[in-house]
């Protein structure tokens, strides 16, 4: 009888120590992780981060085919900006350069605007100005002002 209480003892400490190292191991952050997993975010390529800056572009824009190069001393770098629909859309994008440990170069991040047409793909280019440049995030997002709800409104008349 003592052996059967044992071994059921034994089994039910068998059994919860999954529990107890599931529980363990929630909260635990992989120091390697320099985003969550998201629609709005592009990391195939490793040294370059494409964002969508909204959800609303998602399956409407896509960012695709980042390449990487060098022009002399200084990192170069591509990316094409797909309209997957019919509808034209005013963008904004940005390119910020970072050093091999992810640290950002430079400060002076310029948002520049362009316009896609249905259907239309361009590419943008940007040359680093820091040799220390290894990789960069390009992000492109809707412009949220005046001007542009304007001429919404004006196009609608």
């Amino acid at each position: 009888m003592k052996a059967k209480r044992y071994a059921l003892k034994w089994l039910a400490g068998l059994c919860a120590l999954p529990i107890v190292v599931a529980c363990n191991s929630t909260g635990v952050s992989d120091p390697n992780l320099r985003h969550y997993e998201q629609n709005t975010v592009n990391a195939t390529n490793p040294r370059a981060r494409l964002v969508l800056g909204s959800e609303d572009l998602v399956g409407r824009i896509a960012l695709t085919d980042a390449r990487l190069g060098s022009a002399g001393e200084l990192a170069k770098a591509e990316v094409t900006v797909q309209n997957l629909s019919n509808d034209r859309y005013t963008l904004e994008y940005q390119y910020a350069w970072e050093d091999r440990d992810g640290f950002s170069i430079g400060d002076n991040r310029v948002w520049s605007r362009f316009v896609l047409g249905p259907r239309e793909i361009k590419s943008f280019k940007s040359i680093a100005t820091n040799p220390k440049a290894y990789g960069f995030t390009m992000t492109v997002r809707l412009p949220d002002d005046f001007f542009i709800h304007q001429e919404k409104y004006l196009d609608r008349k």
